[in-house]
Order: structure tokens, then sequence, then C-alpha cells
């Protein structure tokens, strides 16, 4: 009996844990809210490379033991460096895209101004 109970505590004691993907996902969009296909997603500094599909959906895999920044990449657009992990005071606050929901990243366009024709 007491066996059965120390296992049942275990368990209850890891289900509390918050749970962390092994993994990045999120939708990239236009400043209109419109889907991005083929931008660029990559750990900084890290070469771990993926890029959007039609819908601006993208999923990469997490290199081990890497908790930086994303890089978002796109021709035409400004790119946007983005912190995976918030802190404050040195304390993690905040996990960004691997949490189980879908983070939204928004690209804008380059600005057309100082071109010459």
């Amino acid at each position: 009996m007491v066996k059965y109970f120390f296992i049942l505590l275990i368990l209850t004691l890891g289900s509390c844990k918050e749970k962390i993907n092994d993994f990045y996902q999120g939708k990239v969009l236009d400043e209109n809210g419109f889907p991005l296909e083929h931008v660029v997603v990559e750990e900084y500094k890290m070469g771990n490379r993926t890029k959007s599909d039609s819908l601006g959906y993208f999923k990469l895999k997490r290199s081990e033991n890497w908790l930086g920044s994303l890089v978002f990449s796109k021709e035409g657009y400004e790119s946007d460096t983005l912190p995976t992990v918030w802190t404050q005071a040195g304390e993690t606050t905040e996990y960004h895209f691997i949490k189980d929901d879908t983070s939204l990243v928004y690209l804008h366009l380059l600005s057309q101004s100082g071109s010459s024709f």
C-alpha cells in the first residue's frame, strides 16, 4: 500500500511542472494580418532554421540547452529578433514559442523612401 502511495505522489508532483516543448512554433503575419510564406526563422548564432509555410506557420526544433532569440527575416521586410524567454530581475517570467499555444509574429515592409529610379 505504501509503495502505491509513493508512486502516486511522484506522478502527481511530476505533472505539476510547467510543460515546455522541444520546439518553437508560431505564425508569421504581415502588418495587415495576412500570413507570410517563406519567412526564414532561425535560432540566433546557432544555425538551426526553418521557413514558414503558405499559412505563415512555422515549427522549429529547439537546440538542446539553448534559450536565446529567434530571428525572422524575409526579403522586402524588416527583420525582427525576438527573445524566446522573458526575464525580469534575473528570473524567468515567461517562455515564448515553446508553450502549447501558437505565437504570432508580425513583420513590416521595408520603407521605399530613399530609393531612386
